[in-house]
Parts: structure tokens; sequence; C-alpha cells
């Protein structure tokens, strides 16, 4: 993980749900659109980090700083 995108892990965030099943999940960061694509588990990682489109981390466990709607 590049350490700026590791920055997304560390702060708090409220996420906003929306109808995408695969991208459940997404919020708007200094005019960048972050988003959680829901993987194919458990042949992948449960969740991917992506911003602007691109993936930037995979991760199992939920932030405990992230909140869902």
């Amino acid at each position: 993980m590049k350490n700026k995108d590791s920055d997304y892990f560390r702060r708090s965030i409220v996420w906003n749900k929306t109808k995408d099943a695969e991208f459940p999940f997404e919020v708007y960061i200094n005019q960048r659109r972050v988003t959680i694509r829901l993987n194919d588990f458990p042949v992948e990682t449960l969740y991917t980090l992506l911003i602007d489109n691109k993936p930037v981390s995979d991760f199992d466990d939920w932030p405990e700083n992230w909140r869902r709607p």
C-alpha cells in the first residue's frame, strides 16, 4: 500500500450507501471519489479501496474509524 493511500485507513470516514451492490459505499474526499468494492470472498480479499476508480488496497477488516450508513 502506498504511503499516501494508507492515510485513508487512518482517517475517520462516514461512508454513503450507493445502489450498486458491487460498490456499496462511496465518499468524496478532497474532490476525489473514494469507493469500496465488495469482492468475491473467500477467493479474494473481502474489500478493495478505490480512489477515482483505481484500486489502491485490498483489505478484509473494516477500520474502526470508518462508519457505514
